[in-house]
């Protein structure tokens, strides 16, 4: 066996492995859809699903009739919103919010040494 068969660690994406993040995305973009003056439906929540931070605001400016009001300094500033609101909800998040069955495997690789 070569020192490659051997797992060393994990890396996870905390976003759906780790925890349900997916209202805090929602509530993040809808603070900003209020802000830009978009009115928020299920429609475009639904639209933002898979999209990354630059694509998701330009379907709310979009949404909303304001392409021409932002220029990409503008957007950028806006997406960083997004991630400030963002980060401020997650922050909020307790042991109690792993999602079913995370713990026990984060507790086994532990006790594995697996880091």
């Amino acid at each position: 066996m070569s020192e490659f068969d051997v797992i060393k660690g994990f890396a996870f994406d905390m976003d759906g492995v780790l925890a349900d993040t997916a209202r805090f995305h929602t509530i993040a973009w809808r603070k900003i859809a209020d802000e830009v003056g978009t009115t928020w439906t299920k429609e475009l929540e639904e639209g933002l699903k898979g999209i990354d931070r630059m694509g998701s605001l330009a379907l709310i400016i979009s949404a909303g009739g304001h392409d021409d009001e932002y220029d990409q300094s503008a957007r950028e500033a806006l997406a960083e919103k997004k991630n400030t609101n963002y980060r401020e909800l997650i922050s909020t998040l307790t042991p109690d919010d792993i999602l079913p069955g995370m713990q026990q495997f984060l507790d086994e690789l532990k006790q594995q040494a697996i880091n």
